[in-house]
């Protein structure tokens, strides 16, 4: 019996030595916004992790930013990992890193990150939703919803707009009531030509009655009638008639 459980006790130290386990950063770590970060851990059977920079309670938790993929966490060489700290809202004491390995997830300790001056805020929650004592927060990338909105409505080309857009909504809805409040054209029914007489000596307007040859000087076309011109005004609309 006493056999048994020794192998048993043997084969867990064995297993515990192979299990991937973060040791960087630490409760009270803290670091600047633009500058290096510094993550550990114990190498393990993990072969494909991926790191992303968390916020949020225990129960949870929110993304921030994602920092590493494809890492071989059976390799010693790998750790420490270092990269960039990003802006973040808030600067706070309430981000931790989540490493993830197929459907295994472990977390690191929750750690701070400052502005770059080293100025940071208190967290929002002083205990978690089932009441353990360790503050958090949500936290983002700073000036992320300017991002997010200008990637929702990228530039058009050639400056055009985007037709959904309110200014265009409005511009075709005024369009559309000018056109509903326009007139119907009539219908002009103009005199037969030939059969108009010579307008009086009242008008500016002169006939000559006297014939004329083609220019291209085959056939009589016969007299040669002017008659004047009047304009007719529409709503929104200029006609030209023969009187």
């Amino acid at each position: 019996m006493s056999s048994i459980l020794s192998l048993f006790m043997l084969i867990s130290v064995v297993a515990g030595d192979t299990v991937f386990t973060p040791t960087a950063p630490g409760p009270g770590d803290v670091f600047k916004a633009g500058k290096d970060c510094t993550i550990a851990w114990k190498p393990g059977n993990w072969t494909n992790v991926t790191i992303t920079l968390m916020s949020g309670s225990n129960t949870d938790m929110n993304l921030v930013a994602p920092v590493a993929h494809d890492i071989d966490g059976s390799d010693p060489s790998l750790s420490p990992f270092t990269w960039t700290c990003p802006e973040v809202d808030p600067y706070s004491a309430i981000y931790f890193y989540q490493f993830k390995n197929g459907n295994d997830t472990t977390w690191t300790t929750r750690f701070t990150i400052t502005s770059p001056s080293g100025s940071s805020n208190t967290p929002e929650h002083s205990s978690q939703p089932n009441g353990d004592a360790i503050p958090w927060g949500i936290g983002s990338l700073r000036n992320s919803s300017t991002t997010t909105n200008a990637q929702s409505n990228p530039p058009r080309p050639n400056g055009e707009t985007d037709q959904s857009s309110p200014a265009s909504s409005s511009l075709a809805q005024r369009t559309a009531a000018t056109m509903n409040q326009r007139q119907a054209t009539p219908t002009i029914v103009f005199p037969n030509i030939s059969s108009m007489t010579q307008p009086t000596s009242t008008t500016s307007t002169t006939s000559s009655l006297t014939g004329h040859k083609a220019e291209n000087g085959v056939g009589f076309l016969g007299p040669r009638l002017t008659v004047p011109l009047a304009v007719f005004v529409l709503p929104g609309l200029y006609i030209y008639g023969v009187l």
